[in-house]
């Protein structure tokens, strides 16, 4: 999300207005990821990490968008965030509804020590998530089309109905 931002903040994309919407799950209920390793059962710390690492990258993604706007470089600039109870299993980026990138997180077995005490849970991996593009062409039967058209109207359907909002 950070490269099409920079290239706003050095003038090589010029966008009038940037509205961004993020979907993260609710970590205030138990999830079906982060979990204990030995019985699967919930731990409220590991949830409360995953609330601390998401609400880091949403503030940074709403501060860096808020920049431009406050620089001039767009007219309006806008964050919007609302949480769902499932868990995130993938990542997925729908660009003024004609580009999609997607990738899953795979689990990965992790141990941590938090507040003294060690934690051996199962997490999603997200920072090196490889991503596919898919282009929306001129012909809406094209497989890119199809693809950025029902990514969208996957996105909408949570954001419409079970997702609620969350300040930053």
């Amino acid at each position: 999300m950070q490269e099409p931002l920079d290239k706003v903040r050095s003038g090589r994309l010029a966008p009038e207005t940037i509205s961004v919407r993020l979907l993260l799950p609710d970590t205030s209920a138990p999830m079906a990821v982060p979990v204990l390793v030995n019985d699967l059962r919930d731990e409220a710390v590991l949830r409360e990490r995953a609330r601390t690492i998401a609400l880091t990258n949403a503030s940074g993604i709403a501060h860096s968008v808020e920049g431009l706007a406050e620089l001039g470089l767009v007219q309006s600039a806008s964050v919007r965030v609302k949480v769902h109870k499932a868990s995130s299993l993938f990542k997925l980026y729908i660009l003024n509804r004609s580009e999609a990138f997607f990738g899953f997180y795979p689990l990965r077995e992790r141990s941590l020590t938090i507040d003294g005490d060690s934690h051996t849970f199962y997490d999603v991996t997200g920072k090196d998530t490889t991503l596919f593009h898919h282009s929306a062409g001129p012909d809406d039967a094209s497989l890119g089309s199809q693809y950025v058209q029902q990514a969208q109207v996957w996105f909408d359907s949570v954001w419409t109905t079970i997702a609620y909002e969350r300040p930053v």
